[in-house]
């Protein structure tokens, strides 16, 4: 579940070869192997994913691209050993660190209320740079797959800033989903909010905006604090710069 949920569209991935073979098996740079195999990193797998039946609010198959995820575009990816991880096995899981993932750090964090001035600056900083920022290692689908070709042929791909790509992911998962009937409806019944991987998924998302933030910042200490909505009468922060 993790090792492909977050992982979305992976650059090396986003071409019409990606899309004809469904695999998306990235060579790690460190030995120039696909998912750092030479390394014991990981190796290229075939995708698992649950064959339970949908629930009577969802009664179709086939219709939407999220449907048993990755699926529509992936049949392969990387399984990464150990505490590697990443797309292409070329990082550490979360909380893990160092050049071969052994070190296990905690991360702490923070009301941002409780925060220094500078401290809340900084962060408001880091969003900005976050937003100017083309992200390097993903990108966003501008189409469905049945839109792309058969063969991948008219691949749909777009850059996207590192703050856009998880306000992009966050509506990927949650937009409406198709449930056709009378009028062929639309309805707002979402992958990632009335379902039980309502907070395992959320807790990843977070995990991957932060560690892409720490990319971008080399700030490898960042996290991202929270905010307790009962401060709000004395939030200095709470501006249009968020």
């Amino acid at each position: 579940f993790f090792e492909t949920c977050w992982s979305q569209f992976p650059r090396p991935c986003a071409n019409s070869e990606g899309l004809r073979t469904k695999e998306c098996c990235p060579v790690w740079s460190g030995d120039g192997s696909p998912c750092g195999a030479l390394s014991g990193r990981g190796f290229c797998a075939d995708v698992s994913v649950s064959d339970e039946p949908n629930g009577p609010q969802y009664p179709h198959s086939g219709i939407d691209d999220r449907e048993r995820w990755p699926l529509a575009f992936f049949n392969r990816t990387c399984r990464c050993a150990g505490n590697y991880g990443g797309f292409n096995c070329g990082e550490c899981r979360f909380g893990y660190w160092g050049s071969n993932c052994a070190e296990y750090r905690e991360s702490v964090r923070r009301n941002i209320m409780s925060m220094s001035t500078t401290e809340q600056q900084k962060f408001i900083s880091y969003l900005n740079l976050a937003k100017n920022t083309i992200n390097p290692d993903y990108v966003i689908t501008t189409g469905t797959r049945a839109e792309m070709g058969e063969n991948g042929e008219s691949p749909m791909f777009s850059d996207i800033n590192t703050y856009d790509l998880f306000v992009w992911i966050h509506y990927y998962v949650s937009r409406d989903t198709f449930l056709g009937g009378p009028g062929n409806v639309w309805r707002d019944i979402d992958f990632a909010h009335e379902s039980a991987a309502f907070l395992p998924w959320h807790r990843v998302y977070l995990l991957h905006w932060e560690q892409e933030i720490r990319k971008i910042t080399g700030d490898f200490n960042f996290t991202i604090p929270y905010w307790d909505w009962r401060d709000a009468q004395s939030c200095e922060v709470c501006t249009d710069n968020l």
